[in-house]
């Protein structure tokens, strides 16, 4: 959940900039504050625990590139 800073401070994630005052941010799972467009990315290649997605043909595993 997103707010807006109250407080000076430096961004944890790759930008490194500092946050002002008035900034929209959050915390991520470490519970380092970031801005908001700092949002890590998902990795494209996991969409869950249970679905990898293929490198080769780009479909969900399992996939015929997994028959041998």
């Amino acid at each position: 959940m997103s707010f807006r800073a109250m407080y000076d401070g430096h961004c944890a994630a790759e930008c490194g900039n500092r946050i002002h005052p008035g900034d929209e941010v959050e915390y991520d799972e470490d519970r380092k504050l970031h801005h908001l467009e700092c949002t890590p990315k998902p990795d494209p290649t996991t969409l869950g625990p249970q679905e990898i997605v293929c490198p080769d043909c780009w479909l969900v595993k399992p996939c015929r590139c997994d028959d041998d």
